[in-house]
């Protein structure tokens, strides 16, 4: 099942290319600064275990800085974002 992006008016989703899709994070702080970035009023009433789940958004939303690749065996590279992942910024296209 493909992930599609949460920011407002991106319309990418995981099947149209290698484009790596962010899990929003579970704690509450983080997940709310988030939340306020994406700017969708309909996410404000979702809790962070909601969201994590059912939203994503893709890496166009940020800054090549805040991602990092690992190498992983058993599959090609995955992409993380950095430990301290709260958006500072968000770039809506």
């Amino acid at each position: 099942m493909p992930n599609f992006c949460a920011a407002p008016n991106c319309t990418r989703k995981s099947t149209q290319s290698d484009l790596a899709f962010f899990r929003f994070p579970r704690d509450p702080a983080r997940c709310q600064k988030w939340v306020e970035n994406c700017r969708r009023a309909d996410l404000e009433d979702k809790t962070p275990d909601q969201l994590n789940k059912h939203y994503r958004l893709c890496a166009k939303h940020f800054e090549t800085s805040m991602i990092c690749r690992t190498v992983n065996t058993f599959c090609r590279g995955i992409r993380k974002l950095k430990n301290d992942w709260v958006i500072l910024f968000l770039k809506i296209n």
